[in-house]
């Protein structure tokens, strides 16, 4: 163990029989093959286990959280399911003692790539004192720059459902018999849009209607050609019928928590004009509008920048971690006898821009004639019957959307021509190595971050030469 570069811990993985109980399963630390356990008082506690224990489970019925070497299945951005349809597997049917060491082995190589972004940002950094968090988005948090939290009665309505949606259910029904296909925006690239996207900054000032009337006589269009950001509680008239049920403005996505949206930040407004009538009743603005991306530390900026980052699975998933990371709620430790923001207002901004970013992308797809029945947070998933996937999948390389490798049929895309990718310019390998099913290739790719500097452009022509992928 790297113990010099600051690794004191291992990781590993296991897969209870149960997934609402800690007991019997199989572990796996790091790749290495699949061991039978019957409680986990077997599994060594120097390293850090991911489970298939569902988040519910962990901290609401079962014991799990008292162990402090366990995680849930939600730690990541994956779960495990998402680790093994990603790499062409059937979470359904998987034998547990292959699949264990591969999921393992992905958790070992995303914690790895993540605490040596941490030690790059703050060489004091211990890994005792880092991985405590629920997710590891927590943890990440550490190498992003601070954020500034709605405070007093702003913090009492920028909420989850009243502010923002972090996905969106649709009201279309999916195709009678269809299955329901994933296409996804590749992530580092994504998080790179999201470090770009327009954040404000404050300090925030209220307007009430009245005080919004004084300056305007339409207030939509004053909000909107505003140079402040501005975040608006509004009352939504109309939806033109086509796009409603696409769009679904407010819709719940859990029986228990239905909550009538009211507010909307500036990315989706501008979205919004286009096809609703929307009355302004007040609203928050800001400052100024500022990035992300130019104030990351250093090492953040290489990482993302990086080619070699672009076409490794594990440093995409960590890629995405860090911009969901930016749009967190306020630490419960930092907030003393007052309500907690459950994001900050760069969060509000981020979340818009991806509900906007993503619905665009589910529209297009819809007017091809796909029935989409959700999306956000980087991804859209349509309802299709077994013989469109094809068609469904190319229509999404023309929007810049990549497929699981479980959903790819076998032989859509030959190994010996480029596929027809119109993503962005440094997601073409990515694209040609997951389409034409290269997952040898991928699988060596995934290493080149944790390799040093020096080692990764001869560790990528050995590869390239190795499994032909050029």
């Amino acid at each position: 163990m790297a113990e010099k570069d600051g690794i004191t811990r291992r990781f590993g993985y296991v897969a209870f029989d149960n997934e609402g109980e800690p007991a019997d399963g199989f572990a796996s630390v790091a790749g290495q093959p699949a061991k039978r356990i019957s409680s986990i008082y077997e599994l060594p506690t120097d390293v850090i286990w991911w489970t298939n224990i569902t988040f519910d489970a962990f901290y609401k019925k079962s014991d799990a959280w008292r162990s402090p070497w366990l995680r849930h299945d939600k730690y990541l951005v994956v779960s495990p399911k998402d680790v093994l349809k990603e790499w062409g597997m059937n979470p359904t049917d998987a034998d547990v003692t292959t699949a264990a060491p591969i999921i393992s082995e992905f958790f070992s190589r995303v914690m790895q790539m993540s605490f040596r972004l941490i030690r790059d940002v703050d060489p004091r950094s211990r890994m005792e004192d880092v991985f405590v968090g629920r997710f590891l988005r927590e943890d990440l948090r550490c190498v992003l720059p601070e954020a500034e939290y709605p405070k007093s009665e702003a913090a009492t309505v920028i909420k989850s459902g009243n502010a923002w949606q972090e996905f969106t259910q649709t009201g279309v029904s999916p195709v009678r018999g269809g299955r329901w296909v994933m296409l996804r925006r590749p992530r580092v690239s994504y998080a790179q849009e999201m470090f770009h996207t327009p954040i404000p900054r404050g300090p925030f000032e209220f307007y009430g209607r009245s005080e919004i009337r004084s300056v305007a006589k339409d207030k939509m269009k004053w909000v909107l050609d505003n140079n402040n950001p501005c975040i608006a509680e509004v009352t939504v008239n109309r939806i033109d019928g086509d796009i409603a049920p696409i769009y679904g403005f407010g819709n719940a996505m859990e029986k228990e928590k239905r909550i009538a949206r009211s507010w909307v930040a500036h990315p989706e407004l501008v979205v919004m004009d286009h096809f609703t009538e929307i009355d302004v009743k007040s609203l928050y603005m800001g400052s100024e509008y500022d990035l992300i991306g130019p104030n990351l530390p250093e090492p953040v900026k290489d990482f993302l920048s990086s080619k070699y980052t672009e076409i490794s699975w594990s440093a995409g998933v960590v890629a995405e971690t860090l911009w969901r990371a930016c749009a967190l709620g306020e630490e419960k430790s930092k907030v003393q006898g007052q309500e907690r923001a459950h994001t900050s207002w760069q969060g509000v901004w981020i979340k818009g821009a991806d509900k906007a970013n993503m619905f665009l992308t589910a529209m297009q797809l819809a007017e091809k004639g796909y029935s989409v029945v959700s999306y956000g947070l980087g991804w859209v998933r349509a309802a299709v019957l077994e013989e469109d996937i094809p068609d469904l999948i190319r229509h999404g390389l023309s929007l810049g959307l990549l497929p699981q490798v479980s959903d790819l049929p076998k032989g859509l895309f030959s190994h010996d021509r480029k596929v027809p990718w119109q993503g962005g310019v440094g997601s073409m390998a990515l694209a040609q190595f997951t389409l034409t099913g290269n997952r040898d290739l991928l699988w060596g790719m995934d290493t080149i971050p944790l390799l040093g500097r020096k080692q990764r452009k001869q560790t990528f022509m050995e590869l390239m030469k190795k499994h032909g992928g050029g």
